[in-house]
């Protein structure tokens, strides 16, 4: 179809027409997403639907599992299935929790005697799973709480459990939060337009008990749009918190060159 792949982005297919409009593709394994205006974009899904057998699922108002809920400048990504799972498997009714973790809490690896059972840490890797997915989609405000429990998946404990089911807990009793996009300035359809990029990067030095390694958080804006967003535990044990603050703000800054890389490809 003419289309050019992405080397930064290999889900992602672009290509300029003749009258100077652009048009792109998101796959996502067997799930794509065209982007254009509407005559570009009905008449490159005719050509996609002559080559192979599709299903042409119109506005898009979901995507892998995403509710999409869109206004005129805005789209707004919920998952109330995902939630809807923490009540039906792990019977999260939702106590009103505002806050994803205690203030101050940080888990260690605690006691063999504390460990759960085979089938208690069969569920608590499930559950992992589950807020993992949710975090990197619609709720980036759990990313630090998730990575918190992500780090004792092989010997999990009852305090380990306890946090995860408040992640949830939390997590309920907020269903209406979601991932808001909403560009600071419309684009106006031309390659000379102007874009911005710009980051915000945090970190929490000494944090692990354990590892004494400390903790990056850090966000990735195109046009005020949060695109990347990160909370990991950094590689090594750093000596002050200047290091640590510096070992984010590095990332921060790949992320950054990265995202424009992607802008400035098309």
């Amino acid at each position: 179809m003419g289309y050019t792949r992405r080397s930064a982005d290999p889900c992602l297919y672009y290509r300029w027409d003749e009258n100077g409009e652009l048009c792109m593709w998101l796959t996502w394994i067997d799930d794509c997403i065209i982007i254009g205006s509407s005559d570009v974009v009905n008449r490159e899904k005719e050509k996609m639907m002559r080559l192979f057998e599709c299903d042409d699922v119109r506005p898009m108002e979901e995507y892998v599992g995403n509710k999409i809920e869109m206004c005129e400048k805005t789209l707004k990504l919920t998952q109330p299935v995902l939630l809807q799972s923490f009540v039906d498997e792990f019977d999260i009714r939702g106590s009103g929790e505002q806050l994803p973790a205690k203030p101050g809490q940080i888990l260690s690896k605690g006691e063999e005697k504390d460990r759960l059972d085979e089938n208690g840490q069969r569920k608590y890797r499930s559950g992992y799973g589950k807020l993992r997915y949710l975090a990197t989609w619609s709720r980036p405000d759990i990313l630090n709480a998730v990575r918190e429990v992500s780090r004792y998946l092989q010997a999990p404990t009852h305090e380990h459990y306890k946090a995860m089911i408040r992640i949830m807990d939390y997590c309920v009793s907020t269903a209406d939060r979601g991932r808001k996009v909403s560009p600071a300035q419309r684009w106006d359809g031309t390659k000379e337009a102007v874009f911005v990029v710009s980051g915000t990067a945090d970190a929490a030095y000494n944090q692990c008990p354990d590892s004494r390694k400390s903790v990056s958080g850090n966000t990735t804006e195109l046009q005020g749009v949060p695109v990347i967003t990160r909370s990991f535990m950094q590689d090594t044990r750093k000596l002050s918190v200047t290091e640590a603050e510096l070992d984010s703000l590095v990332s921060n800054v790949q992320d950054m060159l990265f995202t424009r890389q992607v802008v400035e490809s098309m």
